[in-house]
């Protein structure tokens, strides 16, 4: 399909984490790219500094002055949108964006990463891991990889890795060289509505997977294990699980920094990486098994885990001022959310780890709210901010005073809607601290407020003291 693609690629929503990385791998193969979003961001200052003509708002007047053109949508992009309309109106060819990424993994081995949750960050640390082995990959990220301010890697090589959404099914149009499925929990129950449809769909996924290739699984998830036993390929398992074939022995966290112990088929891989939690061990055995499977170094394959410099918004440090450690996170499911929290304290046993948290999705927490209000109990404070709608509407009241009632309940920690002037307070204990933002919204802007609110204190405090000794 690539090579019979014209020339211009319009992306409706470019911005968006699953179009980003797709606008960059097409501006870095020639084509001609423009697309528009509903506001100007981050991402699409990035996007046109790389050479895209950006619109700001999706009306006929943003699609490009061109002959003909393929127009690049996302689930989001609903029927009665403009632009889309005007797109249509003109006989432009619409793909999702998934036709779009399977076009560009055609001719390529490609290793597709699928999971519940740790897609990014395995496909991220899966990307990393080939480019410093010196493998040259093209990646298509969901997420932006630190240090470089890009949601791909865009390599000569021959692997292709690629996040692979499972939300709406639309990872069945892959074919995989490696499929793999870190794990399968509830979400997204308004496309698949109970478990086994979720597990169905994941079993179809497995078996696009090429005959000469392989499945690789989370071996530590139930549901995960079940379904790959209905899997009649080659398979290879990862966990801590007796019975998986990368197993992990061992990790534990000194400060963010976790030293691990594996065994790989029959060879001992001892190491570390810049990582925290047992989410992340998950991640780094995932690693090994591609690295296993594929017939690559193992040391090598470790060695440079050691460098993974990690993705945005997954644990990503903001800073340290005065004891208190801030971190900021995307989760917004609550095996994300668990696993965030679980990892702050097993990299900080002895702080108190406060969070800040801002639902996602009204259609999440009308599917899944028990299991979210039971996520936080490795936390000490919650604070909860009013629903990030996305756009969504619900008959039902969410209100942070009653979800932060329902968490303290269900989580057995200290819960309340969220107020500065209270988390103002609370943070000036003099126990050591990890602030956590978390939320797959804009809850990420108050890590860089407190932040900032926090440094002009100690600044003051210092002054302070300073004027005092004069």
């Amino acid at each position: 399909m690539q090579n019979t693609l014209p020339r211009h690629l319009h992306f409706i929503g470019i911005g968006g984490t699953g179009m980003r990385p797709l606008a960059e791998i097409a501006l870095s193969q020639g084509y001609e790219v423009s697309g528009s979003d509903q506001a100007d961001s981050k991402s699409t200052q990035a996007l046109t500094q790389l050479g895209a003509k950006i619109s700001i708002g999706h009306e006929e007047a943003a699609l490009p002055n061109v002959k003909d053109a393929v127009v690049i949508v996302s689930s989001a992009i609903r029927d009665g949108n403009p632009e889309l309309f005007a797109a249509q109106s003109k006989g432009w060819p619409i793909f999702h964006r998934s036709d779009l990424l399977a076009a560009f993994m055609n001719g390529k081995k490609s290793i597709c990463v699928s999971g519940t949750h740790g897609k990014t960050s395995t496909t991220a640390m899966l990307a990393h891991m080939f480019e410093a082995m010196g493998l040259d990959p093209i990646a298509a990220i969901g997420g932006e990889l630190v240090g470089r301010g890009t949601y791909s890697l865009r390599g000569k090589g021959e692997y292709f890795i690629a996040e692979c959404d499972e939300s709406d099914g639309t990872f069945h149009k892959y074919n995989p060289f490696v499929s793999i499925v870190t794990n399968i929990d509830l979400d997204h129950l308004d496309f698949y509505k109970d478990l086994e449809g979720l597990k169905e769909g994941f079993l179809n996924f497995m078996k696009k997977t090429d005959p000469e290739g392989w499945t690789i699984v989370g071996w530590d998830n139930l549901a995960a294990r079940d379904t790959a036993h209905l899997y009649e390929g080659q398979r290879l398992s990862f966990g801590t699980r007796i019975g998986s074939e990368v197993r992990g022995l061992k990790c534990k966290n000194e400060g963010p920094i976790a030293h691990y112990e594996a065994i790989v088929d029959k060879t001992m891989v001892q190491d570390s990486s810049p990582v925290v939690g047992k989410h992340s061990f998950q991640n780094i055995l995932c690693c090994l098994a591609v690295a296993h499977a594929l017939q690559l170094d193992l040391h090598k394959a470790a060695a440079a885990l050691r460098t993974f410099p990690g993705v945005k918004r997954r644990f990503t440090p903001i800073g340290s001022i005065a004891g208190i450690k801030i971190f900021d996170d995307y989760a917004h499911n609550p095996g994300k959310i668990r696993s965030c929290i679980e990892g702050a304290r097993a990299a900080f046993p002895h702080d108190r780890i406060i969070v800040i948290f801002q639902p996602h999705r009204y259609s999440r927490l009308e599917t899944m709210y028990n299991e979210l209000m039971s996520s936080f109990s490795a936390a000490n404070e919650v604070y909860v901010l009013p629903v990030y709608a996305a756009g969504e509407v619900s008959q039902r009241e969410f209100t942070p005073h009653s979800i932060a009632e329902d968490m303290s309940r269900e989580s057995h920690v200290s819960a309340v809607a969220y107020d500065s002037d209270t988390l103002a307070l609370s943070l000036q204990q003099s126990s050591p601290t990890v602030l956590i933002t978390i939320g797959a919204g804009d809850v990420s802007q108050l890590s860089l407020e407190w932040k900032e609110r926090l440094d002009e204190q100690a600044a003051q405090e210092k002054g302070a003291l300073s004027r005092s000794k004069t």
